[in-house]
C-alpha cells in the first residue's frame, strides 16, 4: 500500500468517526454526560473503604469538603467502594471554588482522589514526559481529543 491510499484510507476512518460520534449525539438527545439528576457524581475505588474516610479524606475531596456531600457504597462483586459526591444546595460555592466550575472542580476531584487511593499519587498526562513529539496529522487529532476532553467525559 502506498503512503497516499495509508494517508487517504487514515482520513476516511478520522471522517467515518467524526460523523458516527454526531449520529449518535443525535441519536440520544445530549451530548453523552450522562448528568444524575439530584446531581451525584461517582467513581469506583479499588482500595479499603474502612480508610478511606478515616482521618479525613484525600487532598482533593478535603479542600471541597465543605461544600460536598460524600457518601461511600460497596462496590459491586466486592470490588472496591464508590465514592458519592455532590455540592450541597446550601453551600457557598464562591468561597470554596472561586471562579471555577463547581461541576467540573467535583469531577476533577475525584478523579485525582481515585488516583490518590489507587496509586499513591495523581497521574498526568501532560506535559508528557518524553519530551515535545513532532506535529503529524494522527498527533494532531490526538492531541485535538485531548483538549475536547478536558474537564469531561469519563471520571
Amino acid at each position: 500500500m502506498g503512503v497516499k491510499t495509508a494517508v487517504s484510507v487514515a482520513v476516511a476512518g478520522v471522517a467515518a468517526g467524526l460523523v458516527a460520534r454526531e449520529l449518535v449525539r443525535e441519536k440520544r438527545g445530549t451530548a453523552g454526560d450522562g448528568r444524575h439528576p439530584e446531581g451525584w457524581k461517582a467513581v469506583t475505588v479499588l482500595g479499603d473503604a474502612e480508610s478511606f474516610g478515616s482521618g479525613g479524606y484525600p487532598e482533593p475531596l478535603q479542600r471541597l469538603r465543605d461544600a460536598l456531600e460524600i457518601r461511600t457504597d460497596p462496590a459491586p462483586a466486592d470490588k472496591g467502594f464508590e465514592v458519592h459526591a455532590r455540592v450541597r444546595d446550601d453551600a457557598d460555592v464562591t468561597d470554596v471554588f472561586g471562579d471555577e466550575d463547581p461541576e467540573q472542580s467535583l469531577r476533577a476531584a475525584l478523579r485525582d482522589t481515585k488516583q490518590l487511593v489507587e496509586t499513591g499519587e495523581v497521574l498526568r498526562g501532560t506535559p508528557r514526559p518524553h519530551g515535545h513529539r513532532p506535529v503529524t496529522l494522527f498527533g494532531a487529532a490526538v492531541d485535538e481529543a485531548e483538549a475536547e476532553a478536558t474537564g469531561g467525559g469519563v471520571l
